[in-house]
């Protein structure tokens, strides 16, 4: 009996052991991974660890606005030894050396720096680059970020008419501040951010409130000279330390911009908009170009997915911009950044955007997010771009998630998200003098059919049944491709059947699943407190790669998604409701994360609860 007693004990332990993480920490880790801190060795031991993301690949240096702005919105939900770790990294930035400062000329701004220690900038590597010999001093240099700042500060207040970004309510000089510092060793080129106050919360001196009541002033922290090579040695590069500064000052001077419209910005439009603007205020640079194919070469990721270069989220996604531009002018992105400047944030949540896009676009443009992600979508294989002509070349070409050379081709099917697409490339074989290619589609699919013949790109009108396209001189294309799109908001499976036979089955009724890969795992995000949490991550990925790769599953999900918002509203306003919700969820969680180890536990205690009837039957 005892050792019965025994291993029970020790499954109990067991369990309570690969719980502990679930309901505390996991949070913090994935914090203190990015910033690259670390904590004590127990933590670190913890035996359910939900695989926090690696910080991004050295090479794929990118904008620190969404890390800190996530930092921020979580800050609450940390553990008091994470926040003390991590309070640095929210704090008015302190240089490495006794500060000096230049003004600009314009008297905008006030750019910070140092002499001494890791942060002063090399200027013995900066003026060996051309037209760069005259930075003989860090003051040089710095002279050379305040003025760049001047040039980008006239072409938003003028061409493009935006709002400056406001300055601090306790401002005295009336300029804004920038800083320099060395962050080649976190892979940034800069960040925009406001300081944090020992309770967590923002200086108010930095919530304006006016003329939208979530306008933030903010600073800005530069990499210090942008000499390093994951800097100049880019693809398509070189890039010398100004055009990188240059770039760098259009990009995170526009999310300066943004926060005085509003704090809550959904992170994915705001690098995409950023990202756009170094092209529109530095055209010659063009090191925007290498976003881009992270995210062609994974088009079946949707539109509005987490920020991350090595996806192509919100860096890559840029190019659209270009297409709404291109077709309603660039006033209609700003109009859209106007628009979030109205908009109140539920329960202190990033505002999404894609909405905010659909507003603009219908009330003001006679348009739809629906058709124009279409058209654009169209454009990434017909590249009839009307801006910016010479850059044509730089944009990745379209990459089809399979090719074809023998037919007939039967029931090819595919499962896309909301507002993604792919293409289907069929090239001419012996024999095949023409082409039909059929598909069968559920609610909120697109598709379109392209030829291409001695370079030269043409649409395929579909036949009568719309269901269909013919090429009758099959033979003599380059080859004939298929636009497939989800340019749904709200269906998340969309699916489509194709084939070249005319056999096509059925497509299976798709539920309406909305949300976006930022959200949807309602209670879940309630109970752990954030979408970024490793859990609720874990979650979302059972859901994507389980549940709605089935009918079955996506009924589930659709009326999960009917039924839990409100039920999470409320969780998520009730601490004590959260911490029973995550206890309640462990189970769930432990199940997802490690299934042998559950099985093995429950066999354990199975037969440990089968030795114990038998004890006790009657000899």
């Amino acid at each position: 009996m005892s050792r019965l007693f025994v291993r029970l004990t020790l499954g109990v332990i067991t369990l309570f052991q690969l719980s502990a993480p679930v309901t505390a920490g996991t949070l913090d880790d994935y914090y203190l991974q990015q910033f690259g801190e670390t904590r004590n060795a127990q933590r670190q031991k913890a035996v359910l660890s939900a695989a926090p993301e690696a910080p991004e690949a050295q090479g794929a240096a990118r904008c620190g606005m969404p890390l800190k702005h996530g930092l921020r919105r979580d800050w609450k939900l940390l553990e008091p030894t994470t926040q003390k770790i991590l309070a640095k990294q929210l704090a008015m930035p302190a240089l490495s050396g006794p500060e000096q400062s230049v003004v600009s000329f314009g008297g905008h701004f006030k750019v910070h720096y140092t002499t001494s220690g890791s942060d002063t900038p090399k200027v013995s590597q900066i003026n060996t680059w051309p037209g760069l010999s005259n930075i003989t001093t860090p003051a040089a240099w710095a002279r050379q970020v305040a003025e760049t700042f001047e040039q980008v500060y006239s072409s938003y207040s003028g061409s493009y008419n935006y709002r400056p970004a406001p300055l601090p309510l306790n401002s005295t000089s009336g300029t804004y501040d920038i800083y320099l510092q060395e962050l080649s060793g976190m892979g940034l080129y800069g960040y925009a951010e406001q300081p944090t106050l020992a309770n967590g919360y923002i200086d108010q001196n930095y919530n304006v409130g006016q003329p939208f009541p979530n306008s933030y002033s903010s600073y800005i922290v530069l990499e210090n000279d942008f000499a390093e090579n994951l800097y100049t040695g880019l693809h398509e590069g070189p890039y010398t330390p100004l055009q990188s500064l240059q770039i760098t000052a259009a990009h995170e001077y526009h999310h300066a911009i943004q926060y005085g419209y509003n704090y809550y910005f959904d992170i994915w439009y705001a690098e995409a908009t950023s990202t756009w603007m170094e092209d529109e205020l530095y055209d010659s640079v063009n090191q925007l170009y290498n976003y881009i194919p992270n995210w062609f070469t994974q088009s079946t990721m949707s539109l509005d997915i987490d920020e991350s270069t090595s996806t192509g989220g919100g860096y890559g996604r840029w190019i659209f911009n270009r297409y709404l531009s291109e077709k309603h002018t660039p006033v209609m992105i700003r109009d859209a950044w106007e628009r979030v400047a109205g908009i109140n944030s539920p329960n202190g949540y990033d505002i999404p955007m894609a909405p905010v896009l659909e507003s603009v676009l219908s009330s003001t443009y006679g348009a739809s997010l629906s058709n124009d992600f279409f058209g654009f979508a169209k454009r990434v294989y017909t590249k009839e771009w009307s801006t910016h002509l010479s850059e044509i070349g730089k944009i990745h070409p379209y990459s089809p998630v399979a090719s074809y050379s023998m037919y007939p081709v039967t029931n090819t099917s595919i499962t896309l998200p909301h507002y993604s697409f792919a293409y289907y490339a069929f090239t001419p074989a012996a024999g095949v003098p023409s082409l039909t290619i059929t598909v069968a589609k559920s609610a909120g699919i697109q598709t379109a059919a392209f030829r291409k013949s001695s370079g030269i790109v043409t649409e395929i009108i579909a036949n009568t049944d719309g269901s269909s396209y013919t090429d009758n001189a099959f033979r003599s294309a380059d080859e004939v491709v298929l636009l497939i799109a989800n340019t749904s908001g709200s269906f998340d499976s969309a699916n489509a059947n194709v084939s070249t036979d005319g056999l096509t089955a059925p497509v299976t009724p798709t539920p309406t699943v909305s949300g976006s890969s930022s959200g949807g795992c309602f209670i879940a995000t309630a109970a752990y407190g954030s979408y970024l949490h490793p859990q609720v991550q874990l979650l979302r990925k059972f859901r994507d790669e389980h549940l709605l790769s089935n009918a079955p599953g996506r009924a589930f999900v659709a009326l999960y998604y009917r039924t839990s918002p409100p039920v999470a509203d409320y969780i998520a306003r009730h601490p004590v409701l959260r911490g029973i919700t995550r206890l309640a969820m462990t189970p769930l969680v432990l199940t997802v994360a490690h299934p042998l180890a559950i099985f093995y536990l429950f066999l354990l205690t199975g037969t440990i609860y089968i030795a114990l009837r038998r004890r006790k039957r009657p000899v």
